[in-house]
């Protein structure tokens, strides 16, 4: 065959119509466009949504900078003081505070607040009673509050404005010590672990604990730490302290080792501030605070050991001032009393369940480096 035949040839083939799809390569290729346009639908939809939450996010971080503007350079020096403290309170918020203000500012604000004790603690105050308050009237206390089941334990709901709180009274002081987790500077336990580990009926956070890694871990305490008569540490950070003597008298105040093992404290741990002492209520400068989860720990001029917790950062409970506890705590009775580590470490557990609602981002109880427990 001549070239110019091979190449004519070539080009018929080339040029020949090709041959149609079948059927079933038709339908495949119309799945195909319906699953390309679905596709493109959906990322649509997607795109839609992300574009609006990024622009919902954009006005409410706008508006909350304007709010907080309005707040902090605003004519009330009430919202302004209450705005700043509950996020100084927030280890998670804690930064808000320095976005209009300088840290000489802050740092003007928290020394406002820092508190000063001169004089002694009256423990004559305290008077534990040997005998009934009414032998008539069985499980009655000196505030008129009734042991019903006899178990030495008074529960009771606490409703304020815009807070729910809770509280358990032990009446004989001696039940309560304080429970830390298995190993000192590790992890944590949560409060219900810790009930489990030492058979404790109920209980209530304790102290702080360092949190260098951010991760919660909570097995190390912050500040002043005695437990069964141990120290396990000698100061870090807080120095106001609660603990109980063995003759079960609460004593609160800044002091040193020294000062504890003088006083023949057998278990105690750091936070503050104090909120009643002999009697009286902190100064105004003090409990002037923000609107947080609140644990406090009291006693009464009986002896009788005050337990409360208030829930916070939730729909049912905002949360309360230093000043809402103070006054829960005298209304019961309270002499002496200090605030203990708040917001995501509030909680109260009693008879194998937890009584508040935890304000943590997952719900779930904190891991603690120690807790006021009672049997």
């Amino acid at each position: 065959m001549k070239s110019a035949d091979v190449i004519e040839e070539k080009r018929e083939e080339t040029t020949a119509p090709a041959a149609e799809p079948s059927p079933e390569e038709v339908e495949a290729a119309r799945l195909k466009r319906k699953r390309r346009a679905r596709r493109r639908a959906i990322g649509r939809v997607i795109d839609r949504i992300f574009g609006f939450f990024l622009v919902t996010g954009i006005l409410f971080g706008l508006g909350g900078l304007g709010l907080e503007y309005v707040l902090v350079k605003g004519p009330s020096p009430a919202l302004k003081e209450t705005f700043i403290m509950t996020m100084l309170e927030t280890r998670r918020f804690s930064f808000i505070s320095n976005i209009f203000l300088t840290e000489e500012e802050v740092e003007a604000i928290e020394a406002s607040h820092e508190q000063e004790i001169t004089e002694e603690q009256d423990l004559s105050l305290i008077q534990i009673p040997t005998e009934p308050v009414d032998p008539e009237v069985p499980g009655m206390d000196a505030y008129g509050l009734i042991d019903e089941d006899g178990d030495g334990v008074i529960y009771e709901d606490i409703l304020g404005q815009g807070f729910v709180g809770y509280m358990i009274t032990v009446l004989d002081p001696t039940r309560v010590f304080i429970g830390m987790p298995n190993g000192y500077g590790g992890i944590g336990l949560t409060l219900e672990e810790m009930c489990n580990k030492y058979g404790a009926i109920g209980g209530i956070n304790g102290g702080g604990f360092v949190d260098k890694s951010g991760a919660g871990l909570g097995g190390q305490p912050q500040g002043l730490t005695i437990i069964d008569g141990v120290i396990y540490n000698e100061g870090y950070g807080y120095d106001s302290f609660a603990g109980f003597d063995a003759d079960g008298i609460l004593h609160v105040g800044y002091y040193n080792t020294e000062d504890v093992i003088n006083m023949g404290i057998v278990s105690g741990v750091s936070f503050g501030p104090i909120l009643i002492y002999n009697g009286e209520a902190a100064n105004a400068a003090t409990l002037a605070s923000g609107v947080n989860p609140r644990t406090a720990i009291a006693q009464r001029a009986d002896g009788a050991v005050i337990m409360l917790v208030i829930d916070g950062r939730q729909v049912h409970s905002i949360g309360a001032k230093y000043s809402d506890v103070v006054d829960i705590l005298l209304d019961h009775g309270a002499v002496n009393a200090c605030n203990m580590d708040g917001g995501s470490s509030t909680t109260m557990y009693y008879n194998g369940q937890y009584v508040n609602k935890c304000s943590s981002e997952n719900g779930l109880a904190r891991l603690l480096p120690n807790a006021f427990l009672f049997k």
